[in-house]
């Protein structure tokens, strides 16, 4: 029995309409006792002031982010643990050396493999930070309050997603417009 609710709850995909009412609960749920936005990217804000405390790169952070040990750093790592118990729980192993199709078509060593996803991980980061919040932050919470500016945003990133993943699979992957 607990078997089959944890493969429910943690491999099996869910159904859109589940995920939706959680997340629209967790908005207002954030606001009422945390008087605050659910966002993904300012919890890598705190954890970089958590894993360098002293750097003086991070500056602009210290002034973002006052509260180290915030919410968002537990947040942060229960994504984390939750991909690896929904990846342990659904029989994936430990480490998995490929990301997916562009991995394998790409045919890259792991080395240049982990080097493109820090790159890229490193770009997203500093765009949310350019936007003014990740997707997640706009386009839940600020499509929800009728942000003009999240709103505006959202449609960039699905553009932006759109043309780089056609990029993408025209220049790694031999597909054609």
């Amino acid at each position: 029995m607990m078997t089959s609710l944890a493969n429910y709850i943690f491999v099996e995909p869910w159904p859109f309409w589940a995920g939706g009412l959680v997340i629209g609960l967790l908005v207002p749920l954030l606001y009422n006792f945390y008087n605050t936005a659910l966002g993904v990217s300012t919890g890598y804000g705190n954890l970089a002031k958590i894993i360098i405390p002293g750097s003086r790169s991070l500056n602009w952070i210290k002034s973002q982010f006052t509260e180290t040990w915030s919410w968002r750093v537990y947040f942060i790592a229960g994504i984390i643990l939750g991909g690896f118990i929904s990846a342990r729980l659904g029989g994936r192993p430990l480490i998995i050396p490929e990301m997916g199709q562009f991995t394998i078509i790409a045919g890259w060593p792991a080395l240049l493999n982990a080097i493109y996803f820090f790159v890229g991980g490193m770009l997203l980061g500093l765009g949310a930070r350019i936007a003014g919040g990740c997707t997640s932050g706009h386009s839940i919470h600020g499509i929800a309050n009728l942000h003009m500016s999240s709103i505006i945003v959202t449609v960039l990133f699905l553009a932006g997603g759109a043309a780089a993943a056609n990029i993408v699979r025209v220049l790694f992957m031999g597909g054609g417009f």
